[in-house]
């Protein structure tokens, strides 16, 4: 080969090179262009090409991805995930900037808290956070080490010391990720339940051998609930039946359990059975446990739909007959009517409360939910607990005390 012809082909294999090398760098959010002053420090993430977050630390390792193209906890069972907690969490690094940028050794990335977290020989103070973006094909998008914050001179945040890769030029942010949950459970979707006291047409208590231990019911909505049959002589606790009507209302999961552990069959389990006036139907299993020296407190749930019976209108009485003619109030009627309309268009069919009912059951009826033992407490389990004292206990209580003191 000729040396001109070999000179050209060196050339052009350098040109090919330096375009792979540029075209890398842009796509690769990882290499910053910019380091100065208010510069990206991921520049062009690729957000939506997300598809997993590892966050390891000292407290252990958490893994979010997706399953069957829905966010989940990994490291928590495939659990649903806080969506609007992982938005925030890309958001943030998304619009980090760098306050300014330089090159560390290895003992100032030590002191800065930059040492990768599973580094053996690291002390912990030493050690940082690493988050892991990756995609679907498992190729990484970022690895990031978080490290210690900067304090100003007021005592307050100055942002944080950031590292890429094993790259030894630290980064200091605009942002603060000092708060960066830790721990699995932290990363859950919470929200259970959130029905409304009013929405509720009864509530039965039953205990595991079938024994109705109490019944909590309204005729329509807007009245008020009532205890069902109550004893003779004792009078219902208003605030009580209030509060196992609002056991619904924000029901919120502190953890769930793993649904490969032993659970107790729920023919062996109390129940309460809330029926709802549009006909979705919750049973609920409260239970509680005794696991590594402490009580906790555990509800699994099923849904179902059943549909409500048309409420007969009740046969009105013609007014007597006195001659004179009472006027109709047209305008009135109406408009009444205009917000019944209105009122019925936002109802759900039968078919889509059925449909619902089955999804919501599919999605929740599989888990042993934890929850905090304030909230548990609402799912009463004793008639007594619903009942006023019993003033005629009182009074023999009483007599007994003063005939004891007269004796002696």
């Amino acid at each position: 080969m000729k040396p001109k012809t070999t000179l050209f082909l060196v050339i052009i294999l350098g040109i090919l090179i330096g375009i792979s090398m540029i075209i890398k760098t842009m796509q690769n959010p990882s290499v910053s262009k910019k380091s100065r002053l208010g510069g990206e420090l991921l520049e062009n993430l690729p957000v939506n090409d997300i598809a997993s977050v590892t966050i390891q630390s000292e407290e252990g390792t958490v893994q979010l991805g997706k399953v069957d193209d829905k966010w989940v906890v990994k490291s928590r069972y495939n659990y649903p995930v806080d969506f609007k907690k992982l938005i925030d969490f890309v958001k943030k690094w998304k619009e980090a900037k760098i306050g300014r940028s330089f090159k560390a050794s290895e003992a100032s990335l030590a002191r800065m808290e930059l040492l990768p977290p599973d580094k053996a020989e690291a002390k912990e103070e030493e050690k940082g956070i690493m988050v892991t973006l990756k995609k679907d094909d498992d190729s990484v998008i970022a690895n990031i080490i978080a490290g210690k914050v900067r304090e100003s001179d007021q005592r307050a945040s100055g942002g944080q010391y950031v590292r890429i890769d094993d790259s030894d030029t630290v980064y200091l942010t605009d942002k603060n990720f000092k708060y960066m949950t830790k721990d699995s459970k932290g990363w859950l979707d919470k929200e259970l339940l959130d029905i409304k006291d009013e929405d509720i047409q009864k509530v039965i208590f039953t205990s595991w051998e079938g024994k109705k231990i109490y019944n909590i019911q309204r005729e329509k909505k807007g009245e008020d609930a009532k205890l069902i049959n109550v004893p003779e002589g004792r009078k219902p606790k208003k605030s009580e039946v209030s509060s196992v009507m609002r056991a619904l209302s924000s029901l919120r999961i502190e953890d769930v359990e793993n649904p490969s552990e032993e659970k107790t069959d729920k023919s062996k389990v109390d129940k309460m059975t809330v029926y709802l006036f549009n006909g979705k139907v919750y049973t609920l299993y409260p239970e509680k446990k005794f696991k590594n020296n402490e009580d906790v407190h555990c509800l699994r749930l099923e849904v179902a739909f059943q549909e409500p019976p048309e409420t007969e209108p009740k046969e009105e009485t013609p007014p007597e007959t006195t001659g004179e003619v009472t006027p109709v109030p047209e305008a009135k009627a109406e408009t009444e009517n205009e917000e019944d309309a209105d009122d019925k268009k936002d109802e759900k069919t039968p078919e889509e409360l059925a449909y619902e009912a089955e999804s919501d059951n599919k999605k929740l009826s599989g888990w042993t939910y934890i929850i905090a033992k304030w909230k548990y407490e609402n799912f009463i389990s004793n008639i007594e607990e619903l009942l006023e004292e019993d003033e005629k206990k009182e009074d023999t209580t009483t007599t007994e005390k003063e005939t004891t003191a007269e004796k002696e």
